[in-house]
């Protein structure tokens, strides 16, 4: 599972990636090292097909090694890597016929964006096995695009401008579907007082 993002890792990441920038195949490694099963497993959730996402994974961080003496910055390498697969993934589902046009995958309303497992929430305790697994079944009661925002919130503990550019929306309608998932999250499930509390760190500012 993986780990939420601190300050630390951050700054961390930033200095590797000016370092990956310089060309420190080092730096590069940690960075491949650090984010390539979290970036997998964010592309498994669009096209179920482990090597075809796999190979979507390795060919960002090659495009990303090839060009590293023409891209910029970014402010969340987290967010930039996350955009990156994300494009990637849809990208080639579509053009090698992974994803078809008549499938249930529309990018404006659904996003195609797959059901939870019980894995994704941050409990690990054995006693709360079965608060996991309601939580998973109560979210996956979710529009798919409402799904894809908790996940980048919660999972990956992006921001809201960050969500905003890798679902590529912007920064209010991350809020609405924040906000529009919870009011249907509570409804479907009242009596859950875990994800309720998290309303208090959602993007309503």
């Amino acid at each position: 599972m993986a780990s939420r993002t601190t300050p630390y890792t951050a700054n961390t990441d930033i200095q590797l990636w000016q370092q990956l920038k310089n060309g420190s195949e080092l730096a590069f490694g940690k960075l491949l090292t650090s984010y390539f099963n979290p970036l997998q497993n964010y592309g498994y959730k669009f096209v179920q097909d482990e090597d075809f996402v796999k190979d979507c994974v390795q060919e960002v961080f090659i495009e990303i090694w090839n060009r590293r003496d023409r891209i910029s910055t970014p402010d969340s390498v987290r967010a930039y890597l996350l955009s990156c697969v994300r494009k990637r993934v849809i990208r080639e589902g579509y053009r090698q016929r992974i994803l078809k046009d008549d499938d249930s995958v529309n990018l404006e309303n659904e996003g195609g964006f797959v059901e939870f497992s019980p894995e994704w929430s941050m409990i690990e305790q054995e006693s709360l096995a079965e608060t996991t697994h309601r939580i998973a079944d109560a979210l996956n009661k979710l529009p798919k695009r409402q799904r894809e925002v908790i996940y980048l919130r919660f999972y990956q503990n992006l921001e809201r401008d960050e969500i905003a550019a890798i679902m590529d929306v912007n920064p209010q309608s991350v809020s609405n579907l924040l906000q529009v998932a919870f009011k249907s999250f509570r409804e479907n499930w009242v009596g859950l007082i875990l994800l309720t509390a998290m309303v208090g760190m959602s993007f309503s500012k």
